[in-house]
């Protein structure tokens, strides 16, 4: 093991420590309140977080109702929720901060009006999940999570003055090719093989993009 990944290795195996700790899994649920509470609100109202079902309710295990889940996790709820452990070690993971956990029978998820999926190109919270809830990928595949929306009058291109620049935030930071189109006024249009992924809502300078699912 050479010096990059000993320290790499060390600081995820400190990472899933302080995380699995009462300390930490305190905080966890800190940070989360704190940032339900500054939920911005968009062009069209406020990211409002799907509560998790309750403990005692069977379906929660039924069918998954509420925020979607990490990437390559396994589609069917049931399967996934015998699979994960919620351990945490997909979080830990994560170098962007974006999947959370739900706790009781929920576990790991992710709300990318909050904070976006990066769709990384090693997806190392796939990598990370020791009990296969989340699976590797197909070659060129990506995950899914929902779909962009755009409030138009929220957009700046809504009343852009004639020969002002258009603003193309949402086409030039989406990871996807072809998601984003504008039609001859130059408002923006969401095609079917959105990911979801959130990058479109950090960028959008109006907050005229939400995800639904």
């Amino acid at each position: 093991m050479d010096r990059k990944d000993f320290f790499s290795s060390g600081l995820q195996d400190l990472g899933r420590q302080a995380y699995r700790s009462p300390a930490g899994k305190w905080l966890d649920r800190n940070l989360q309140a704190m940032s339900n509470l500054l939920s911005p609100a968009w062009g069209f109202g406020i990211s409002e977080a799907k509560p998790a079902p309750e403990a005692e309710e069977s379906a929660s295990i039924k069918k998954n109702r509420g925020y979607p889940r990490p990437p390559g996790a396994l589609s069917d709820p049931v399967r996934f929720r015998k699979a994960c452990t919620s351990c945490g070690d997909c979080i830990v993971a994560c170098p962007h901060g974006s999947i959370f956990n739900i706790p009781d029978l929920y576990g790991p998820v992710l709300d990318p009006n909050h904070v976006a999926c990066h769709l990384c190109a090693d997806f190392p919270c796939i990598e990370a999940c020791p009990e296969e809830a989340l699976l590797p990928l197909e070659e060129g595949e990506l995950p899914g999570f929902g779909r962009a929306e755009v409030h138009l009058e929220a957009c700046l291109n809504h009343d852009r003055p004639r020969g002002a620049r258009k603003c193309k935030a949402c086409q030039d930071e989406c990871p996807v090719e072809e998601v984003v189109s504008y039609n001859r006024k130059g408002m923006p249009s969401i095609e079917d093989h959105c990911t979801g992924c959130g990058i479109c809502v950090e960028q959008c300078p109006s907050a005229a993009i939400r995800i639904t699912w």
